[in-house]
């Protein structure tokens, strides 16, 4: 036994670890599995490790590439923002519409606040034309006012109304005559729409708006026999206006040369100042028994 090759025992095998004489070199066995990725596929020689670059990447042992799917909530392209279909409000109630801020204050619509302003004060054609402008806007522009645009049109819908029954009460004015110019039925008039020959059933004294006038075949209270025109010029006065008013009548009753049928006055129609503002300068003689 040569004492540089030591043996294990009796049976002269070499040491563990220690070649034969003339022998290759043996590697080692440790027992159990190949190495395993974490992707629970055997590595693959020439691919990389745990801790080595590209180890992980899409596609690495067996796994399928990324196959480029969109992030969810990604907007392609022609896609609306919600409410876009709803003319521009939100679909869901209480919810902002485009423009809008969650907590931001809604706007008043400017056309509806100026409708009802000039349907109270009797500008139908505007209030109206501005209410139908203003229902129009506010949805889509997200706007309050509603309730002030329909007020407008309502108010306005009163005065148009106001006028048709005026018309129908009071019309132009002027009494129903016949082809001869007599007046055919009770009805009320203006004073300036008096004629010659004309009956009323009566007078009050005092400014008088309106005067009823009636068939002269039927009792009256007075029949018209002159009707003229006072000078033109600035107001002169109460009193200068019922003394021409008087002496214009009596004058032209004189010269009429007329004999009343019974015990009569004279009573005259003349203009107030603030008629006479607006241009009426007439007075209307009428002959009344007393």
């Amino acid at each position: 036994m040569d004492p540089t090759h030591p043996t294990d025992g009796d049976s002269g095998t070499p040491s563990s670890g220690q070649p034969p004489h003339g022998g290759t070199p043996q590697q080692p066995t440790y027992g159990g599995s190949p190495r395993q990725n974490p992707y629970g596929a055997p590595q693959q020689p020439g691919q990389p490790g745990p801790g080595q670059p590209g180890f992980g990447q899409p596609g690495y042992a067996g796994q399928p590439p990324y196959q480029g799917q969109p992030y969810q909530g990604q907007t392609y392209p022609g896609q609306q923002y919600p409410g876009a279909q709803y003319g521009g409000q939100s679909p869901y109630p209480g919810m902002p519409g485009p423009g809008q801020y969650p907590g931001q204050p809604q706007k008043t619509s400017v056309p509806a606040i100026l409708s009802l302003i000039f349907g109270v004060i009797g500008g139908i054609l505007i209030s109206i034309i501005l209410g139908i402008v203003a229902l129009t806007q506010i949805p889509k522009k997200g706007q309050k006012g509603k309730g002030l645009a329909i007020a407008g049109l309502a108010v306005s819908g009163l005065w148009l109304v106001g006028f048709v029954v005026a018309i129908a009460v009071f019309g132009d004015g002027e009494p129903d005559r016949d082809a001869s110019g007599q007046v055919t039925t009770t009805q009320n008039t203006r004073p300036d729409k008096l004629r010659v020959g004309d009956c009323v059933s009566e007078i009050n004294e005092g400014e008088v708006a309106n005067i009823k006038v009636v068939p002269c075949d039927q009792p009256n209270g007075g029949k018209v026999f002159a009707v003229f025109d006072l000078p033109a010029g600035d107001w002169p006065g109460l009193t200068s206006v019922q003394t021409a008013a008087e002496k214009g009548c009596t004058d032209r009753w004189k010269a009429s040369k007329q004999q009343a049928s019974a015990d009569s006055s004279i009573f005259y129609l003349h203009p107030t100042e603030d008629g006479w503002s607006l241009g009426d300068r007439g007075a209307t003689c009428l002959l009344t028994p007393k």
